[in-house]
């Protein structure tokens, strides 16, 4: 169901004039108090208010995605929220009832979807004190992906695919991986890093015991936990790519800790309680890592103007790039001297 927004919106530099206007669908005035969380992709603000629960509301980018795309990432997040309780937060209706609130904020503009969830409590987990939750993260993704494959999907459902042509292919979602990686001899690195995981995911497949739905960004930003209890939010990348891959995304900026293969090896420790994973998969799983290493490369290229990709460049995502390339590649593929 959608709302449409009758009140004129200012200009979409201006989204926190858009979110006033979308938080007031949801009963908020404009005494509310509202704090942004860091920009990645959408805008998203902690919106409160004496008397009401707080929400958490998303503003996608203007022409990002359709309609249809954002409908099915709140179906798929209901389903969850049905089949196995509270690991994702609600979808928060409308005072009318409607889970999409669409806002022009001028003629020339293309519409801002928003969207509203409950506040997840908690914190973000400490890089400092990762391990003893890699193995729950692992038992809640083979939850997902077990809900995953016994959903039956509404026939309107539409997501991303994240294969190898949306990737590093001739049509990436984010751009060709190598926009943000200027320097010759690092971009002739990736090269001979994404023409190996090329050739290897090739040869993997795409059988229906290793792709389906997957939530596609699960790394420590989208995790929020609270004493024992983890929720997962953020799912505006899921959609359908290999299961390994949401292995790959919680390892996201992680991919050099000495103690990666720990964590690898915990995370599958806590999927096998859940599911089944093969030997042939799990041997696999370094391919993962640099598959997403790669597609962030596209991200940041795509969007250079996020404090996510100034934070990148100011560490030398690049330079560390290559050096995890080159230890995979002395694996896997042809090493580089």
């Amino acid at each position: 169901m959608l709302n449409v927004a009758d009140i004129a919106a200012p200009e979409v530099t201006d989204v926190p004039g858009v979110a006033r206007v979308a938080a007031g669908r949801f009963g908020f005035s404009d005494a509310a108090a509202y704090h942004q969380y860091t920009l990645t992709e959408n805008w998203t603000y902690r919106i409160e208010e004496h008397g009401r629960d707080p929400i958490v509301l998303r503003v996608y980018r203007p022409g990002g995605r359709p309609e249809v795309e954002v409908q099915s990432e709140l179906a798929w997040m209901r389903a969850l929220l049905a089949d196995l309780g509270p690991i994702v937060p609600e979808v928060r209706p409308t005072l009318d009832g409607a889970h999409i609130v669409e806002v022009h904020p001028a003629p020339v503009v293309p519409r801002c979807y928003c969207v509203a969830f409950s506040l997840a409590p908690g914190e973000e987990p400490p890089e400092d004190a990762l391990a003893p939750w890699f193995p729950r993260l692992g038992a809640i993704t083979a939850r997902f992906h077990a809900q995953a494959r016994a959903w039956r999907r509404p026939a309107w459902f539409a997501r991303p695919t994240w294969d190898l042509d949306t990737t590093l292919g001739d049509h990436p979602h984010w751009g060709p991986w190598h926009s943000s990686v200027p320097d010759p001899e690092e971009r002739a690195q990736l090269e001979r890093l994404r023409d190996t995981v090329y050739a290897r995911l090739e040869r993997f497949g795409m059988g229906h015991a290793r792709f389906g739905l997957v939530h596609a960004d699960l790394r420590l930003a989208n995790l929020i936990a609270d004493g024992d209890d983890i929720q997962v939010i953020d799912f505006d990348d899921c959609g359908l790519s290999w299961y390994l891959y949401d292995l790959a995304c919680a390892l996201t900026f992680l991919e050099a800790r000495p103690d990666v293969e720990d964590l690898i090896a915990s995370w599958v420790e806590g999927y096998r309680t859940v599911e089944p994973m093969s030997a042939d998969d799990e041997a696999e799983i370094p391919t993962f890592l640099m598959l997403r290493r790669l597609t962030l490369s596209s991200y940041l290229g795509l969007r250079p103007d996020t404090e996510l990709a100034r934070e990148c460049r100011e560490a030398g995502f690049n330079r560390e790039s290559c050096e995890i390339a080159e230890r995979y590649l002395s694996r896997f593929g042809a090493p580089t001297r």
